[in-house]
């Protein structure tokens, strides 16, 4: 969904960057604080920007920590500034390297949210919807920028634990700084005074990409954008010697500018350069890695990246070990780069939480998702995990925390800071199948609308089985979570008749409806309701010459649910199980056309076997009683999601059990092929005489590729009463 939003708008985006670079070189007349160091002549390390090709840094830092060279303080921008506080806190270059190998950038990118860390009433909706549009009043808005940057912050929090009480950046273990944009002023504005964590994800704030920052009453952007390599407040800090690194992007031929986004990078680039060069010729020592290949986002690639920049120094070292001797000679002391080994906290003990920037969420909302107490012992799992519930929570646009420190680094005030959702959504998802129709479904979403923590949403489905209804959900309850959940509208049923192996007609069942359900959640997994569904239904003959009773009946039903899901993902799952029981019953003592009943549901189990293939097991299950049911309350089966072998709604019955076993092994990239094999069948009467006939069994082999809209599957399957049969699909069944 957001993938495809990026290609929409990063054009407009990237345009707004190229202005912003237009603002010239004008920096304020804003200067560095001066440190006062016990030695004499003293080293400064200056690191540039350059997004992804910026962890260059970490190889020449690895050359320079064997080579001796002291450093005494550091500057940096954007990556440069990450980098450089990471080191200026006492973090080894192999300290680093484990970080950036560590981070899964493409969730800090794409700003997923684990599933199982969606609420129940949110996981339904978790992957069918290709573009997503925030709506302020009556307006679709475009975001200012792609990522939010809530979890590059939170990675950010965690990498400072022991640092979140340093207010003065000039404290830390060696002296730092780093540099952003003022994007109201257009002026440079250093950083070198608050919390750390802010100060970086400022610096690095890249226009278009990252949404800028408010600090201190200031709209901040990557400070790139006015000084990628802060070389002069380095001296201003109190350097007589500054070593400087730059791992920017350089000019590119003519040849290579095939793209939009390529001739707006190079406009970018030439907008820097004149900066870039007069820092440049400020620095006493300056290197510069071979990074051309590589692009502001190649995260894909940090060994390639690292590497690069230790070889560039290796091809050096001659010249960097003189370079250690002699600046080791010129200083009183020569302690300047030995510090103790940066050492990070595992866990702590809570003192206190406080929780702070909620406008209409309920606070004992917050508390029963966070589940963190006074007293609880933290690590960084268990801290992860609250924060991300938070954000699954899909009504926050950051969740983001600090650490207060108790004088030691056992006990600390956790203060969570949340900023509230202000657009609701408008989001669009599209489904075909070669056995249907296509359909498209269009959602407005609205966040606590008549009461807070709630949900409103509309939802139109136009194509196969045509769908408008209005859905609340709201919750009302805490430990045990209890939420109510309504939902009514119109909706269509199609369904084909087969009558000895061969389609007879096509019929359809139009449905108005109101249903409202009452139960608790628990933990992000279980669902559990209880409650009323009405519904006025008629039918309509596609196809066929069936004699179809045309007027309209009325149910009134009593409704029960219970449901766990704790699947990883909605398209493919690899792990994980999904049990659903549902059962409706329109009894004798209440107003209805027809007494009958059904339970019915299904299991499924996803066992990863290793990290490219998941065994998948599956039960599918379903009784009536009473008289007999609606047309639309049969079971039907067919097709590679029911009863692969079998066209769509080829069995149908009062009853229903099917078993399945699959292999889906992921072959390359998002490309997954999966070989399936079901048993059993749909049955007017459920008793033993069942077991006494083979059931009907289907094999079916896949081809999926996992993309922005959703899986693409091309599907081989036959049947001991079929030949082989095709079906093809694209996007989430919704």
């Amino acid at each position: 969904m957001k993938v495809l939003r990026i290609a929409v708008i990063r054009a407009w985006l990237l345009l707004a960057l190229c202005l912003l670079v237009n603002a010239g070189h004008a920096l304020s007349q804003e200067t560095a604080r001066k440190v006062d160091f016990e030695h004499d002549f003293v080293v400064g390390l200056t690191l540039s920007g350059g997004g992804a090709a910026g962890l260059a840094h970490i190889g020449v830092l690895k050359v320079f920590e064997e080579a001796g060279i002291p450093v005494d303080l550091v500057t940096g921008t954007s990556m440069g500034s990450i980098v450089g506080a990471l080191y200026a806190m006492g973090y080894s270059p192999e300290q680093m390297e484990a970080v950036v190998r560590n981070a899964d950038w493409r969730q800090l990118f794409e700003e997923r949210v684990d599933r199982r860390h969606l609420p129940m009433e949110e996981k339904k909706y978790d992957g069918i919807f290709t573009v997503s549009f925030p709506v302020e009043g009556t307006s679709v808005t475009l975001p200012t920028g792609l990522v939010s940057g809530n979890h590059i912050f939170n990675l950010f929090a965690r990498l400072t634990w022991p640092y979140h009480g340093v207010e003065d950046f000039l404290e830390l273990p060696r002296p730092f700084l780093c540099i952003a944009t003022d994007l109201e002023l257009g002026e440079q504005v250093i950083l070198d005074r608050g919390f750390l964590p802010d100060a970086i994800r400022a610096s690095m704030s890249i226009p278009s990409i990252f949404e800028p920052v408010w600090l201190d009453g200031r709209y901040l952007v990557d400070g790139g954008v006015l000084n990628n390599m802060p070389v002069q407040e380095a001296f201003d800090m109190g350097a007589d010697f500054v070593i400087s690194v730059n791992s920017s992007s350089d000019l590119r031929p003519a040849d290579e500018l095939l793209s939009l986004p390529d001739i707006l990078t190079q406009t970018i680039v030439i907008g820097m350069r004149t900066s870039m060069d007069i820092q440049r010729d400020k620095a006493d020592f300056y290197i510069r890695p071979d990074l051309s290949q590589y692009e502001t986002l190649s995260f894909g690639e940090v060994d390639e990246i690292i590497q690069a920049g230790e070889t560039a120094a290796r091809a050096r070292i001659d010249e960097i070990r003189a370079l250690a001797d002699s600046l080791n000679d010129l200083r009183s002391t020569k302690n300047g780069s030995q510090m103790l080994a940066f050492q990070q906290l595992e866990s702590f003990r809570v003192r206190s939480v406080t929780i702070e920037g909620l406008k209409t969420v309920p606070k004992d909302h917050i508390r029963s998702k966070l589940q963190i107490y006074s007293g609880n012992t933290v690590d960084e799992e268990i801290l992860a995990n609250a924060l991300m519930r938070l954000y699954g929570m899909q009504r926050f646009d950051r969740v983001t925390y600090r650490l207060d420190w108790n004088g030691t680094y056992d006990e600390a005030d956790l203060v969570i800071h949340l900023e509230e959702q202000t657009a609701n959504t408008i989001q669009t998802g599209i489904y075909h199948n070669n056995m249907t129709r296509p359909s498209i479904l269009f959602n407005a979403s609205f966040r606590n609308l008549i009461f807070p923590a709630s949900t409103a949403r509309l939802n139109v489905r136009l194509g196969y089985e045509t769908l408008a209804e209005i859905q609340y959900f709201n919750y009302i309850g805490i430990e045990p979570r209890l939420a109510f959940h309504g939902a009514a509208g119109y909706r269509e049923h199609e369904n084909d008749i087969y009558r000895n192996g061969r389609r007879e007609a096509g019929v359809r069942t139009d449905v108005l409806f109101a249903e409202a359900l009452t139960g608790p959640l628990y933990a992000s997994v279980i669902h559990m309701g209880a409650g009323y569904r009405f519904e006025r239904f008629t039918l309509f003959e596609n196809i066929g010459s069936l004699d179809v009773p045309s007027d309209w009946n009325s149910l009134h039903l009593l409704v029960g649910e219970l449901e766990f899901d704790n699947l990883d993902r909605s398209n493919l799952p690899t792990s994980g199980f999904h049990f659903l029981a549902r059962t409706e019953f329109a009894p004798s003592f209440l107003p209805n056309d027809l007494s009958f009943g059904r339970i019915h549901g299904f299991w499924k189990g996803y066992f990863p076997a290793s990290s490219r293939l998941t065994i998948i097991q599956r039960l599918l299950g379903g009784y009536s009683f009473g008289d007999v049911q609606p047309l639309h309350y049969r079971y039907y089966a067919g097709g590679y999601q029911s009863f692969a072998g079998y066209l769509k709604d080829a069995l149908s019955g009062s009853n229903l059990l099917v078993a399945s076993t699959a292999a889906q092994y992921r072959f390359y990239g998002n490309f997954y092929v999966t070989p399936a094999f079901n048993v059993g069948s749909t049955y007017d009467r459920m008793d033993l005489s069942v077991f006494e006939t083979l059931p009907k069994w289907g094999w079916a082999a896949a081809i999926s590729w996992n993309t922005i809209l959703g899986p693409i599957e091309a599907i081989f399957m036959g049947s001991s009463e079929n030949t082989v049969l095709f079906e093809f699909q694209i996007g989430m069944n919704f």
